[in-house]
């Protein structure tokens, strides 16, 4: 690697981490549920394990523990608290990511100006700045992934490659779900196009390309059949298809089906032969490119988000504006990738990222979540979106000023992207993801003189759960938050199938975000709670016990309805 490459890349990695740490100069902690990752992190770092019996929202995390167990081991080595470790630790390895991404196109593309655009793109790029800004285990499993598919590109040349990609898809398998699955996808991806765009050979490489997706197959199911049982019987199910088992089974026979296809694809000579791109067809491409891309922002404000209820306002676009000029460069540049050995690969990620993300919208928007495809569809892209803007500029033979001109305009895109990749919560249905100082101290109260079940949204829930110790209801009830019953001011409070159990609250908590959004279900918009219900509350039966101004808590006194 050449010096000059060397230091754009420290560069793009220092901002990159510079981006990721953002959120934390105007919030304590980042994160919905980072209140939850804190009681696992802390617990383990207390207790030297991971208690699997757990009452919190995620009730699958204690089951991923690959997370924690990076955590924990800083904290204890290192002697670091457990507070900034967790703040730090993960979104740094998140921004990093941008390493393997450098590595990943300069492997396939084979010049490092196309990689380091890539590197520099998916280090500003929204969907994967504000995922990975999180101390969270999709962070640190979007890492994984993509060293997985670095060293999986490597094994088709060098069968020592096999023992550290298995040591990492290891740690991928216990560490984030999502991310192990966008990688299988994109693995079968890739054997699959290859195999059917020129007849298959069956060399060595590819056999060894192919005995680690079965080991890598094999081993996500037994883990998320065989040990993480929550994982298996509440999540898997939430899909729009009966019975739930159908579309898991899909996967082995479509795989078996494509093998099919495969082995018959060697009866037909037919090679897929590109022509070299002109000018005008990578210029038209950008054109289309940008229009396809403007339709789906279209459609996040007219329709609502692909697998979610909740619809952008046009304002928020204007945050996506330097990134939405840079994606369609990746149009620019797709073609050019069929004259590189390995491009087929990123070719391939991107069809099955794309088939993936469609089958969510269509079949399960609550377990494959279509708009996080998003994250890794940005890795070919990237790619594509390095190539096509070079390629354009030596294409239309821009040189001296002209081309410097171009090249200092792309770096300013660049520099807005990372600035807008964090938006304010408008541009996510009014979610406010930050705790703020004022927030804890409602939760130590609450850790020292409550207990039972507190009512309370997502955010409060976590924050509550997490440095208080008491247990919360998530999203298990809303009719407190979000209507008022006339002569039922307990109306939601009883009975709350909260993750803890059925029980009755105890408390209510209710803060000056949760006033401007009701933050429950991570597919819906956060609500405003209406004046009346907000009043409801300085009424009998509740007795505020604590106000600290952002928040306050409401001890519920049971059977006084009227004064007490």
């Amino acid at each position: 690697m050449r010096k000059s490459t060397a230091l754009g890349l420290a560069a793009i990695a220092l901002g990159s981490i510079s981006v990721r740490l953002s959120p934390l100069w105007s919030f304590v902690y980042w994160g919905s549920d980072t209140g939850e990752y804190f009681s696992i992190f802390r617990t383990l770092v207390r207790t030297g394990h991971v208690s699997t019996p757990y009452y919190g929202w995620g009730i699958t995390y204690p089951y991923f523990p690959g997370m924690f167990f990076v955590q924990a081991g800083l904290a204890d080595l290192g002697g670091v608290d457990v507070s900034t470790v967790l703040n730090l630790l993960v979104p740094i390895l998140g921004a990093l990511a941008v390493g393997p991404m450098f590595l990943l196109a300069a492997r396939i593309v084979t010049e490092d100006r196309f990689a380091l655009f890539a590197a520099a793109l998916l280090a500003g790029a929204n969907p994967h700045v504000y995922t990975t800004s999180h101390a969270a285990p999709a962070t640190l499993g979007d890492l994984l992934a993509l060293t997985c598919l670095l060293l999986f590109l490597r094994l088709r040349a060098d069968r020592r490659a096999i023992i550290p990609l298995l040591l990492v898809s290891g740690s991928l398998v216990v560490t984030h779900h999502l991310s192990l699955y966008f990688l299988l996808v994109m693995i079968v991806g890739a054997i699959v196009v290859r195999g059917l765009a020129r007849p298959w050979q069956g060399g060595a490489g590819t056999r060894r390309e192919i005995a680690f997706a079965f080991v890598l197959a094999v081993g996500t199911f037994a883990f998320w059949f065989g040990y993480a049982t929550p994982f298996r019987d509440t999540i898997l199910p939430s899909v729009n298809i009966q019975p739930w088992w159908a579309l898991i089974l899909a996967f082995p026979v479509g795989v078996a089906i494509l093998a099919g296809i495969i082995f018959a694809r060697r009866r037909i000579p037919w090679r897929y032969r590109p022509r070299y791109p002109n000018l005008r067809r990578p210029a038209a491409a950008y054109v289309v490119g940008l229009a396809a891309i403007s339709v789906v922002g279209l459609v996040t404000v007219l329709v609502a988000v692909p697998g979610t209820t909740f619809q952008e306002s046009p304002s928020t676009l204007l945050f996506f504006v330097p990134l939405v000029a840079l994606l369609p460069f990746s149009a620019s540049g797709r073609k050019f990738l069929d004259f590189f050995r390995d491009g087929a690969d990123a070719s391939a990620w991107l069809i099955a990222l794309l088939l993936s993300a469609a089958l969510g919208i269509v079949a399960a928007p609550q377990v494959l979540i279509p708009y996080r495809h998003m994250e890794y569809v940005l890795v070919p892209l990237a790619i594509f979106a390095g190539v096509g803007f070079f390629r354009l500029l030596d294409l239309a033979g821009l040189r001296g000023r002209s081309r410097s001109a171009a090249l200092a305009v792309c770096g300013l895109l660049l520099v807005g992207t990372a600035i807008t990749s964090i938006p304010p919560p408008s541009a996510f249905a009014g979610w406010h993801e930050g705790t703020v100082p004022q927030a804890l101290d409602p939760a130590y109260w609450a850790r020292e003189y409550a207990s039972g079940l507190v009512a309370t949204d997502h955010h409060g829930s976590s924050t509550v759960f997490g440095y208080g110790g008491i247990n919360a209801t998530w999203d298990r009830t809303r009719a407190p938050f979000l209507a008022n019953m006339p002569g039922d001011p307990l109306n939601g409070l009883a009975s709350i199938d909260s993750p803890s159990g059925v029980k009755n609250a105890t408390y209510v908590w209710i803060d000056r975000d949760m006033k401007a959004g009701v933050r429950l279900g991570p597919f819906e918009p956060a609500v405003p709670m209406p004046p009346d219900v907000v009043a409801k509350f300085d009424g009998s039966p509740f007795v505020k016990v604590f106000d600290n101004g952002y928040a306050q808590l409401y001890w519920i006194a049971w059977g006084c309805t009227t004064a007490c």
